[in-house]
C-alpha cells in the first residue's frame, strides 16, 4: 500500500487525526510522509488544522470511500451467497446421480 493509501485509510472514520501520530504511524521517511500530506491537502482529499495540528478527510473523499466499503461488502455477500448456491446445485446433481445407480 502506498504512503497515500495508507494515510486515506487511516482517516476513514471522518475524525480529526494528529500529524504527528499520522507521521510516526507512516513506514515511509518524515519528509515524504509530510509531502504526502502536502499533496493530499493541495488537492483537496484532506483538510488540515494547522493550529491544531490535525488531519482529516474531506467529506467527498469520505463519502467515496464509505462507498467503496458499501461496495466491497455487497461484493463479498453476494459472492457467499453464490458459492452457497453452487454448492446446493453441485450437491442436488450428485444425489440425482447416486439415486440412477
Amino acid at each position: 500500500m502506498s504512503t497515500i493509501d495508507e494515510i486515506l485509510w487511516s482517516l476513514r472514520n471522518g475524525k480529526w487525526h494528529s500529524l504527528t501520530e499520522i507521521i510516526e504511524k507512516s513506514p515511509l521517511p518524515k519528509p515524504i510522509t509530510k509531502m504526502a500530506l502536502n499533496f493530499l491537502r493541495e488537492y483537496n482529499f484532506i483538510q488540515i488544522d494547522e493550529k491544531e495540528g490535525k488531519a482529516k478527510l474531506s467529506p467527498p473523499v469520505l463519502n467515496f470511500m464509505d462507498e467503496i466499503q458499501r461496495i466491497e461488502k455487497e461484493e463479498t455477500s453476494s459472492h457467499k451467497s453464490f458459492e452457497g448456491t453452487v454448492g446446493i446445485n453441485e450437491f442436488a446433481s450428485l444425489r440425482r446421480s447416486f439415486e440412477k445407480v
